[in-house]
């Protein structure tokens, strides 16, 4: 059996398109057996009031404690039967054909964890398409098979995987998904991108400096930092963090030599400085907005300083303890 685990938080109109995707999907495959689950982090809109609408979900659940994907994966997983789980967001609008290269003849997954690529349709806050692009690729769909190093929150896996792994860490807000990869790593399992596409994600656009304030606000911005601690001493994520992270890696070294040599501080300040405008200038030419793109890109520079500031926060102080699943039906 597959078990498809749908978590969502007011999702409103972008839930209705991945059960719609889903009904297509188990309607298609009439020779597999599947369940579909249904976890919610106590939305403020119908989302409940919608998966309910479809008679196809078996379960629906509301989280009553705290609440993060991490948990909401976790609930769905402890109350599904399927041995292949396949985890999908509420604002994901899934390829019905993906499943014929995901499972083969014999219903068996063709890898342990496996994934596609993904596009991303991007929206404003009043639900104005402004967008596409594509999250996992450049131009086309590759046409070889992924090895991941890491890995997002869309994926196949055997059930058996995941109890070896005991599910996703639920002391992280965010970058849940990424820890699960790098501990799946550990055990010699990597995570296999196929060459098609799995899903159309329907998402705020990333760069909506009204999103990207708000999570900042949350506290988002401490767990790069802490997952970057929990993962120091992996060496290829070491390397894909000063990748991501290069901005706040020279605020760091400015800091250090701040105690250490003046003239090599005002040297790395220089380049921080450098290379935080130019970000920022990256962001503002990509991004849709409907503002002065100048005035974006002085929100976007302060922003990125504090992105950079929270990730040493989080990597030095930060440790937020495992949350405990508590939930209801519904």
């Amino acid at each position: 059996m597959v078990s498809i685990i749908v978590i969502g938080y007011n999702e409103g109109s972008r839930l209705t398109k991945c059960l719609n995707s889903i009904s297509n999907i188990i309607n298609s495959y009439s020779d597999l057996d599947f369940e579909v689950i249904y976890v919610d982090s106590k939305s403020e809109d119908n989302s409940i009031e919608t998966a309910k609408s479809f008679p196809f979900v078996n379960k629906t659940f509301v989280i009553t404690g705290k609440k993060n994907a991490a948990i909401a994966r976790n609930i769905g997983a402890k109350e599904s039967s399927g041995d292949i789980l396949f985890f999908v967001d509420g604002d994901m609008e899934l390829d019905v054909d993906f499943l014929s290269y995901a499972i083969n003849d014999n219903k068996k997954m063709n890898f342990k964890v496996l994934t596609g690529h993904l596009d991303d349709y991007f929206y404003d806050y009043e639900g104005n398409f402004i967008g596409k692009s594509p999250r996992t690729y450049s131009k086309d769909i590759p046409n070889e098979i992924e090895k991941l190093d890491t890995n997002g929150g869309i994926f196949f896996i055997e059930r058996k995987v995941w109890d070896e792994l005991n599910g996703m860490n639920t002391k992280f807000k965010i970058n849940e998904d990424i820890d699960f990869s790098i501990r799946l790593k550990t055990l010699g399992i990597c995570v296999h991108r196929l060459p098609h596409l799995i899903t159309k994600h329907h998402t705020i656009d990333y760069r909506n400096e009204k999103r990207m304030w708000k999570n900042l606000i949350q506290g988002y911005g401490f767990y790069p930092g802490i997952l970057f601690r929990k993962h120091f001493f992996e060496f290829y994520f070491i390397i894909q963090t000063i990748r991501a992270q290069y901005t706040a890696i020279l605020l760091f070294l400015a800091l250090i030599f701040f105690f250490i040599n003046y003239k090599f501080f005002t040297i790395f300040v220089v380049l921080y400085c450098s290379f935080l405008f130019l970000r920022a200038l990256v962001h503002t030419i990509k991004t849709n907005i409907n503002k002065y793109k100048f005035q974006y890109f002085l929100e976007r520079s302060f922003l990125q300083f504090f992105l950079d500031l929270s990730f040493w926060i989080g990597f030095l102080f930060f440790f937020p303890n495992e949350k405990t699943e508590k939930y209801i039906e519904v």
